[in-house]
């Protein structure tokens, strides 16, 4: 399997969407899948609780990068075209993505104490760009006779599976709730923030090409090889298994409080995937590739790789860049930090049908840099089984975040849609930002 890596970074980076806030479903504590960013939600008057499906899907790029930017339709074939995206792109760039799917949960009220249990696979991911990169895949080498051009990637993208059991009780108008987390990890991609250095430059004078790198990065169960033999990128994936468990282990924290300081006044705080760590074991490997290279005669051909016959033909167009990069491997184990989440909120009752609510979001990521935003609601609930909604958020990214929820419950079933941001929730290869929750469940 043949540079599968390339598109699948593209499809992530094409995606352009926001950090997983899920700040609308905050304020929703009596969905049952609202349990997920708060341990000591549990719905009101329910004593059992079969969580169905759910799934969530939110991430972010800098600049203004749509996926339309990049994949254009020629008769029954996708091609790519970076000669649009190319220039809305910023020097240096970040995708931060984020997805959880939620398989089966379960909820169980004995008095005053709440059990809770469930399983979700999640994918994180921090992928960081500089623009030379797609620009040098795109127009090849012959624009940058004379410069050095960095194309050194950055990547912390891991997929696991998530084991948790949690616990809640309530003292008075106080609600206290706790959850622990197994992690066991799938797949991961970890590049070396020690050593990522990767340039190429095309000499003026005689056009050779001289490449310099102190590159590495380590991968279980994604990279298995590097064909060093023959072509340098020529990459040998393991097959991913999503087996639910693996020696690939971690443990995370949620916890979380409500307080009911009166009738019509409600507050709560919650703490997520605190102190989540994952270490890899199984098919955890270290790839290097370190060292100056010089090919006479040699260059990148450019966007026609990208878009050649009906496949990625890279080999045709490689073949004379053998061992360009010369990785070595050595089993060697890592880890990865989950990004940890924090939510505060605050829920008036203004009457029996209209609430209004504000949040606050903070989030640690993968690569330790913080974010933030904060958000104000409303909810109309005309009658026991509707409940409409909708919210206005402000992040370190956009001014103008419009969110909507529904949620129905006819008879025990109950079904929601959310999301941060309505007007692009539907329509994510042409829109610069995405944010979507949705979920089933049978409450009695």
């Amino acid at each position: 399997m043949k540079y599968r890596i390339l598109p699948a970074i593209l499809m992530v980076t094409a995606l352009k969407l926001e950090a997983q806030q899920e700040m609308m479903l905050n304020s929703l504590p009596d969905l049952w899948h609202s349990t997920t960013v708060n341990p000591a939600y549990f719905p009101k008057d329910k004593h059992f609780v079969i969580g169905l499906p759910g799934y969530s899907l939110d991430a972010a790029h800098t600049g203004s990068l749509t996926y339309n930017d990049i994949f254009i339709k020629d008769g029954d074939r996708t091609l790519l075209n970076f000669s649009k995206a190319i220039g809305a792109l910023d020097p240096q760039n970040e995708v931060f993505f984020e997805q959880r799917i939620e398989t089966v949960s379960l909820g169980l009220a004995l008095g005053k104490w709440r059990l809770q249990a469930g399983h979700a696979n999640r994918f994180s991911g921090v992928l960081n760009y500089p623009k030379s990169l797609p620009e040098l895949i795109w127009n090849g080498n012959a624009p940058y006779i004379g410069q050095v051009v960095d194309v050194a990637l950055q990547a912390k993208l891991f997929n696991w599976n998530e084991w948790s059991a949690g616990l809640s009780r309530e003292f008075g108008r106080l609600t206290i709730g706790a959850r622990l987390k197994y992690l066991s990890g799938t797949s991961a991609l970890k590049t070396d923030d020690d050593h990522h250095l990767a340039t190429i430059y095309t000499n003026p004078d005689i056009y050779q090409l001289e490449m310099e790198t102190d590159y590495g990065f380590h991968s279980s169960a994604i990279v298995s090889a590097f064909d060093t033999s023959g072509l340098g990128f020529d990459l040998q994936l393991a097959k991913v298994k999503g087996k639910p468990f693996s020696s690939n282990s971690g443990i995370a924290f949620d916890l979380g409080l409500q307080l009911r300081v009166t009738d019509r006044l409600s507050l709560s705080a919650s703490l997520l995937d605190w102190g989540g760590t994952i270490k890899w074991k199984e098919n955890a490997n270290y790839f290097r590739s370190q060292g100056k290279y010089n090919y006479e005669g040699v260059s990148f051909p450019g966007g026609d790789i990208l878009n050649s016959g009906d496949s990625l033909d890279f080999e045709s167009k490689l073949d004379t860049l053998n061992d360009i990069f010369n990785f070595k491997k050595t089993p060697e184990e890592f880890s990865t930090r989950l990004p940890e989440r924090a939510y505060l909120s605050g829920s008036f009752a203004l009457t029996e049908k209209w609430t209004l609510s504000v949040g606050y979001f903070y989030m640690k990521k993968a690569d330790r840099q913080a974010t933030s935003a904060v958000s104000a609601s409303v909810r109309w609930q005309p009658v026991r089984w509707l409940s409409l909604g909708g919210m206005y958020s402000l992040n370190e990214r956009s001014a103008a975040n419009l969110g909507f929820h529904l949620a129905l419950k006819p008879g025990p079933v109950q079904v929601y849609f959310a999301s941060d941001n309505l007007l692009n929730a539907f329509s994510i290869k042409s829109s610069p930002a995405v944010n979507l929750r949705a979920g089933v469940a049978v409450l009695l």
